[in-house]
This record gives structure tokens, sequence and C-alpha cells, in this order.
């Protein structure tokens, strides 16, 4: 490893961190919930200027992350992009009140906004915390944990879900009530109630322990009723997607699978330390969630609508690499807990190998950005 003088490595790591999460994932969300349900308001004052003051933002905490880590110039960066935050969910209600607020892909679209909502409650507690001289402190971390606890696994997941949903909808899906009430109660409450899996690396009381292993548990049961809905009744609707997006589709259910039961074995000390003492394992988890759900499943969406061009060659290319590098990367992160668990031996030069597999699926990036160039659409 060579250490460079010039950047601080954990400024490095929150420039990265927020800008994936805030400049590709949002913004994402952000245009395909617009483009689904208010079509007629893309173009609109409102949420042009909302869409390029998000921008202002997230560039501007991309550099001044990078430069001065957690200061004063971040933080009113930081600070911008939540009421910007505030500022889209209220229009959407507003502007969505005429819709049937019953119908299932709304409601977790609701659910997501929700959860975006909550989850900007963890960065004004830190505040508080730092100003209360508690930085570094347990209390610190658990309220970091809110905050990427109702990100992830609240808004972006919820509000994929809700996208995938409206996706089948609008070809005429009709999902059973009985199962759609189940798949939204379930994954909703238990979303809430996981919060708890984030405390179990902390001195905690047992009521908590049992909060999240109910709750890890209702997940199963939810994922069960939401993949009713999204596979078997409507298995001809999903087979009119293109390939590619079908793929993608399957992959992002699949990873979403491996989160919840990840999650749930978390519960069990034996499994759930590991992930708390290794750095790697607990990176490799969220990137499951990043990359592997919300990312493929974003991509999946946006090929299935056609706003990417899934029969581009460099498209296929580009994803099929994505993909690889994605997999073998999950492999190698999460490779130290089975060196803990059977004693067998660590890979060398991981970080040589993480480094290069990152090379491969930026390569897949910009394939897969550069195919879309070359389409009117």
């Amino acid at each position: 490893m060579y250490p460079l003088d010039v950047f601080i490595y954990e400024n490095i790591l929150h420039s990265h961190s927020h800008t994936a999460l805030l400049g590709w994932i949002y913004n994402a969300l952000f245009l395909a919930i617009l483009y689904f349900y208010l079509p007629d308001k893309i173009g609109s004052t409102k949420y042009n200027l909302l869409f390029w003051l998000t921008q202002i933002s997230i560039i501007g905490m991309l550099l001044t992350f990078a430069w001065q880590g957690y200061a004063s110039f971040s933080i009113a960066f930081s600070t911008m992009h939540i009421f910007c935050t505030y500022a889209f969910i209220m229009f959407f209600l507003y502007d969505t009140k005429k819709l049937d607020q019953n119908s299932l892909p709304l409601k977790f679209i609701t659910a997501g906004l929700f959860f975006l909502f909550l989850s900007s409650l963890g960065p004004w507690a830190l505040v508080t915390v730092i100003m209360k001289g508690l930085a570094g402190t347990d209390l610190y971390s658990q309220v970091i944990y809110f905050y990427l606890h109702f990100q992830y696994n609240g808004w972006f997941i919820f509000s994929l879900i809700g996208l995938w949903l409206g996706f089948f909808h609008r070809r005429g899906a009709v999902f059973n009530p009985k199962h759609s009430a189940n798949a939204f109660n379930t994954l909703f409450y238990s979303t809430i109630g996981t919060y708890a899996l984030s405390l179990l690396g902390f001195k905690i009381p047992v009521f908590i322990w049992v909060i999240a292993f109910l709750s890890a548990s209702a997940q199963l049961f939810g994922l069960r009723f939401l993949y009713i809905l999204l596979f078997q009744n409507e298995a001809k609707v999903f087979f009119e997607l293109p390939r590619l997006a079908q793929l993608l589709f399957r992959l992002c259910f699949f990873a979403l699978l491996l989160k919840v039961i990840f999650q749930f074995l978390s519960v069990l000390p034996a499994v759930g330390s590991v992930a708390y003492i290794n750095r790697d394992v607990a990176i490799g988890f969220i990137h499951l969630v990043m990359l592997g759900v919300v990312t493929i499943g974003l991509l999946g969406w946006y090929g299935g609508k056609g706003l990417i061009n899934v029969n581009s060659i460099l498209v296929k290319t580009g994803t099929l690499l994505f993909i690889a590098g994605l997999i073998f990367n999950e492999l190698i992160l999460f490779y130290p807990a089975l060196v803990t668990w059977f004693g067998i031996s660590p890979v060398t030069d991981s970080a040589y190998l993480l480094f290069i597999l990152s090379l491969i699926m930026l390569s897949g990036t910009i394939l897969l950005f550069s195919g879309n160039l070359k389409t009117k659409k």
C-alpha cells in the first residue's frame, strides 16, 4: 500500500459514501418516481429547481467532504440536501393526493418517503450528540446506524419495490389483496424493528435482542409474500421483460433474499459478532444492499421501462462486467467471515484484488453509460 499525504483517507471515504448514496441512488429514485407517477411535472419549475439545488448540494458534499471531512462547509451542503429531501416529500405527497392512495405500489413509495424523512432525524441527532461532547461514543455510532438503516433498508428498498410493483401493475398485473396486505405490513413494521439489529454489537437489554429476532424473522415472511406478488402470480408480466432486465430483476431479488437471510443470521451471537468485529464483512453487507439490491434493481427497472437501451451490445457487456466484478468483490469482502468460522487461510493481497475488481466494475459502468449515449431515447 502507498499512503498519500495529499488526501486523508477518512475524508475520501465520507465523500465516497455521500456521493454514492445521494449522488447515484437518491437521484435515480428521485427521477424514476417522478417519471412514473408525475410525468407531467418533470419539466415544472419547482421540480426543475429542486433537482438542480439537489445537484449543487451533492457536488458540494463531494468536494468538501474530500477536502475537510465533517466540518462547516460539508455540514452546510449536507443540511441543504436534507431540506431538498423535505421539499421533495412535500411536493410529491401534494401532487399525488388525487391518486389512489390504497394502490400497493404507491403505498410502498409513500412508505419509502416516510423512511427517508425518518432517516433524516439521524443527522440532526448527530449534531446534538457532537455538541454534547459525545463524539466517538456508542451513542454517536448508534445515531449513524439509525440514519443508514432507514436509508438503505427503508427509503431505498421500499421505493425500489414500489417502482417494480408499479411497473407490473401498469402492465396488467392484479395483486392479491391478502398477499398485498401481508407483504406491505410485514415488511414495513419489520423494517422499523430491525433497527435493533444495528444495536446488537453494543451492550443492550435482552428485550432489544428479542425485537431484533422477531423483526428479522418477520422479514423472511414478508419477503415470501413479496415473491408471490412479483413472480408466481404475475409470471406472464415478468417474462414480457427484455432478457437483460429479467436477469437484473432476478439478481436484485436474490440479493434481497441474501440480505434478509444475513440479517436473520446476524441475530445469532456467533454469526453477528463477525460483522461487528470485521470491517470487510460490514462493508460487504452494505455493498450487497447498495449495489446488489438497489443498483441492480434500478438498472433492471430503467431497462424494463426502455430508459436504458438493454439491446445495445455495449450496455449488455458493461452490465455483465459490472455484475461479475460485484460478485467477486462480495466474495472477497465476506471471505474473512469464513476465515473466522472455519479457520481457513485468509486471502493475501485482498486490497489489490478489490482494487482490480473496482476497475472492472468501473469499466462496466463506463460501457453501460456509453451504450446509452448512442440511443435517441
